[in-house]
């Protein structure tokens, strides 16, 4: 009896998935085909200049992931700075080569396969040649082919110059470097600079800082370390530079004893911590959480700062503590921006810019005195994004009328704010129309093409000009997030023909937020998730540790459920007078755990499951390049050792692991633990988490108070479950589907059905309008339509009022009266009476 949510029809979701393999992806590479990846220079020329790159660059998508440039914990604004005094050749706009002869640019094509015979082709015109013998002429062609839509040409050419005897010289490689790095192709770099030193028998510091940032940004830190000591080899001495981008990668690889040695080698090395160091470990720690001292520091470091690194310090700063839910504190600090009406202090009250606040306890011990800040188009998509999750179209429309007087041009990651904030608030022609203009741009014929599958007429009056902003992966993700709840695979499809018509591939956060859809809304299994992955699997779009988090959440699912079971009717066999509670515990866990692996923190498959031979491959993939796990994998080896086995002592362990490893700790976590004590029937020691996260400075969420509710419910102790989630309403939370579920389970488990039915009708309001054709639905009914709204939940987290408080304090003190009324009819002694029994 009320159990679960209906079954998924298998081969609906086996259609989808071959739909994905088979005809919509272009990009279907087996993951068993990328094999052991080869450490030497040679195998990564030939491997690597033949596929362009685009791989996922947060550190925690987090943080959607979060968009691309603020997501990821190394700004690119600092990209300009990896050489400051180098002159680069602006290469023209126009992204192909039609300037070119037409047997030049067949040349540079076809030298992969006959190198010989297209060099002797070339060589013997000279009107050809030319542009393979000339240092300058070279140069230029390289950097035009970056432009292109195939940027392997660029090694092809330099490759061919080389050949026909043109002596070029590393800053010349240099050039062609910056323009791969400012197109993102970073995966051609470390080639690229492999040619350089077989070409010129040499290199340069700026040459291999290029390769370490690439290394830093396609996660290969494996080769970090070896990459350094090629400064020894090659006779150079590392810069401060080199540094920085050595603590950046191992901060955004959570590796925080990596980075404090390299700070002391930085130091014996001749160079200081002084403020730029600051700003890039507040702009890397965002991976690691939020730390009040680290903050610090970098926000005294503003003063001394040039005017583009102080607004990335900032951005980094008030992105961290909007990721740790700390509104009020962002408040504080966006005071420092200079905003177009003033320094931000005289500006008035931010609440139009970050929402509604109360009292913060950080006021006290981080006083802000500022500099003037200019924000930039990362500042102000920062906080589109956070408003974007609430749909808040009002405040964003303000924010952008700021932008504008700020003069910030739009990005794409704007773009994508803009289209989430549009489809949270469930305006999806809105969110159709900004793609389908920005297609108009590029190509009339695919943007008419896409508003026909869409079956939409575009809108022309947008919120924001969107001429000149370049159409990436980061917009298509935004619209297909959203869509894909709305119109399904359907959404899906469209969107990756769409994206292949005009020859954008999809990235990481693409396969991320397909495994997503596939996992929450179509119920995949692990299989099938590994299924997708490996469809999309390339050279150049490897998985990640994001993508693995993704099965082992299938996987852990499944193991809770056969441990624990689901719905109600698990809890009330309980305390049946008619039925006798038997729990079936499983004779092995799906996942088991060893204490090095860091990837996954510890959780791997057994050898005699029948996935490991799908999953190991994968995750060879991932372990080979040294990352790490993350805060997010490392709470789900909480819930596993936690929940899924009851073993509260090595939970505590791993959580203290992760301390020692420098990983704060986030409201997850600490709700892991709550939800393993609670499972174990220790409602005390969940209260004492509780208590614990209080002291780390975490406010309490509903998840929070909904385990605690779920714990008094699996006891059979109704009133207590009442008592909690009053004191609940009374620090303002909003109750959601799961409290309110959980406490009319907490009735149902010793049979007040009555009162369970009561608890739905009276707070159903709190979620949506009680629908009037439910009025006289079965419990059962009722249940499963209130449990549907969790899937996709339409009220905001804004706290609740003095006035709603009261209410709802009425409305829970007739259902007490019920509960009471129920306990008499049914004897002097509490139902809940038996369990204590």
């Amino acid at each position: 009896m009320l159990g679960g949510a209906s079954p998924v029809h298998r081969q609906h979701l086996k259609q989808a998935v071959r739909i994905c393999i088979r005809r919509h992806i272009p990009l279907g590479i087996s993951i068993h085909s990328i094999g052991p990846v080869r450490h030497t220079a040679c195998s990564a020329l030939h491997s690597q200049t033949h596929t362009p790159d685009h791989i996922q660059t947060s550190a925690e998508r987090t943080s959607p992931p979060v968009h691309a440039h603020v997501g990821s914990s190394y700004p690119p604004s600092l990209v300009a700075r990896n050489a400051p005094s180098m002159k680069v050749k602006q290469a023209p706009t126009t992204a192909n080569l039609d300037s070119y002869p037409q047997e030049v640019v067949a040349a540079i094509d076809s030298f992969r396969g006959g190198a010989r015979e297209v060099v002797k082709r070339i060589k013997d015109i000279p009107v050809h040649s030319r542009y393979f013998t000339d240092r300058e002429s070279v140069s230029r062609l390289a950097q035009d082919a970056v432009m292109t839509s195939r940027p392997e040409r660029a090694l092809q050419a330099l490759n061919m110059a080389h050949l026909l005897g043109c002596h070029l010289k590393p800053n010349h490689y240099e050039a062609v470097a910056y323009h791969l790095a400012d197109r993102r192709h970073w995966l051609l770099i470390p080639p690229l600079v492999t040619a350089a030193q077989h070409h010129c028998g040499r290199t340069s510091v700026r040459l291999l800082n290029w390769k370490m940032r690439a290394l830093v940004e396609s996660q290969r830190y494996d080769q970090l370390d070896h990459t350094f000591e090629e400064f020894a080899t090659e006779g150079l001495r590392p810069n401060r530079r080199t540094f920085h981008i050595l603590i950046s990668g191992h901060l955004r690889n959570r590796n925080l004893n990596s980075a404090k040695q390299h700070m002391e080698k930085m130091a014996i090395a001749g160079f200081p911590v002084d403020p730029s160091t600051h700003a890039v470990i507040v702009a890397a720690y965002r991976s690691l959480g939020v730390d009040l001292q680290v903050q610090i520091h970098a926000f005294e470091a503003l003063r001394d700062l040039d005017a583009r690194l102080s607004t990335v310090v900032l951005n980094s700063i008030v992105q961290q503590l909007l990721d740790s839910g700390d509104e009020e504190a962002a408040t504080r600090y966006m005071l420092a921006f200079d905003l177009p009406s003033g320094h931000g202090r005289r500006f008035g009250s931010t609440t139009e810019l970050a929402g509604e606040h109360t009292s913060d306890p950080m006021s006290e011990r981080t006083p802000i005195d500022p500099p003037a800040v200019k924000p930039d188009a990362a500042t102000f998509s920062i906080l589109l994004h956070y408003m974007a999750k609430e749909g808040k179209l009002s405040r964003m429309v303000k924010l952008l009328d700021h932008m504008k007087r700020a003069g910030v041009h739009p990005d794409p990651s704007i773009i994508a704010a803009i289209i989430r904030g549009y489809l949270v608030a469930g305006h999806s022609r809105e969110a159709i129309s900004v793609v389908a203009v920005m297609l108009h741009v590029r190509s009339p014929a695919a943007a008419e093409v896409f508003c026909s599958m869409m079956q939409v007429q575009p809108l022309t009056l947008l919120p924001v000009d969107v001429q000149g902003v370049p159409l990436t992966a980061h917009v298509f993700n935004a619209l297909m997030s959203g869509l894909l709840v709305v119109m399904g695979l359907r959404a899906m499809r469209n969107i990756l023909r769409t994206m292949r018509a005009v020859g954008i591939k999809p990235d990481g956060y693409t396969v991320e937020i397909l495994m997503n859809f596939f996992d929450r809304a179509q119920g995949a299994n692990a299989r099938q998730l590994i299924r997708v992955l490996r469809s999309f699997s390339s050279p150049s779009l490897r998985p990640t540790i994001r993508h693995i988090r993704i099965i082992l959440r299938s996987i852990l699912r499944r193991e809770k459920y056969m441990v624990h079971g689901r719905g109600w009717d698990v809890t009330a066999a309980k305390f049946s007078k008619k039925r006798t509670y038997n729990p079936k515990f499983p004779d092995g866990l799906i996942l088991d755990t060893t204490e090095h692996h860091h990837p996954t923190a510890g959780l791997q498959l057994p050898r005699r499951s029948r996935l490991n031979s799908w999953f190991r491959p994968i995750l060879q993939c991932v372990s080979r390049r040294a990352i790490q796990s993350d805060r997010a994998t490392i709470a789900l080896r909480l819930e596993h050792e936690a929940v899924a086995r009851s073993d509260m002592e090595t939970s505590r362990i791993v959580f203290q692991n992760m301390l020692d490893r420098g990983l704060h700790p986030t409201i997850h976590h600490y709700s892991t633990l709550m939800d393993g004590c609670v499972k174990m029937g220790d409602v005390r020691g969940a209260k004492q988490v509780l208590r614990d996260a209080l002291d780390a400075g975490i406010q309490p969420n509903s998840i929070m108070y909904t385990i605690l509710i779920d714990g008094c419910g699996r006891q059979g102790r109704p009133e207590e479950a009442m008592r909690t989630f009053r004191t609940m309403i009374r620090a303002g939370i909003v109750p959601d589907v799961a409290s309110i579920d959980a406490v009319a389970h907490a009735y149902f488990a010793v049979g007040a059905y009555s009162v369970a039915r009561r608890v739905l009708r009276e707070l159903w309001a709190q979620v949506r309008p009680f629908p009037p054709e439910l009025e006289h639905a079965t419990l059962r009914t009722l249940a499963v339509t209130f449990r549907s709204y969790g899937s996709n939940p339409e009220h905001g987290r804004d706290r609740l009022s003095k006035r709603q408080q009261r209410l709802l304090h009425w409305k829970l003190r007739a259902i007490k009266t019920a509960w009471l009324r129920f306990e008499q009819w049914n004897g002097s002694q509490s139902l809940s009476g038996k369990v204590r029994e």
